[in-house]
């Protein structure tokens, strides 16, 4: 008898330990790991280029397109569902953070592009 709950104890505990459901399926995550790494890139190479006085036109053009692919997956995982989660977070609070980074580190177009594709439904 001991044994038995002893082995249903940990099982509820295993248990409890899962994702929030719901998670994003393993291929809307392998995007959303993609998508985020390419613009938190794209934007800590922006950050590096503008810490310098000078004319970073040319520099942030380059720097666009990384941050355009992965706003496209990220909209495309986000039109698909925004609930999901994915590392604890819902789809619609990564788009937003990824909004909000894209403005601070000057990628305008990869924002616009995110903005449009993800208008909010």
């Amino acid at each position: 008898m001991r044994r038995a709950a002893t082995s249903v104890l940990v099982l509820l505990a295993l248990a409890a330990c899962g994702p929030l459901p719901p998670q994003a399926p393993f291929q809307y995550a392998k995007k959303l790991d993609s998508a985020t790494s390419g613009i938190s890139t794209a934007c800590g190479l922006a950050f590096q280029v503008t810490a310098f006085p000078g004319n970073h036109r040319l520099d942030l053009i380059a720097l666009e397109a990384p941050a355009e692919l992965g706003a496209g997956k990220l909209a495309l995982v986000y039109r698909r569902n925004p609930a999901w989660i994915y590392q604890g977070e819902a789809v619609r609070q990564i788009v937003a953070d990824a909004e909000s980074m894209l403005s601070s580190c000057g990628l305008g177009r990869a924002l616009r592009k995110l903005r449009q594709a993800t208008a909010r439904r």
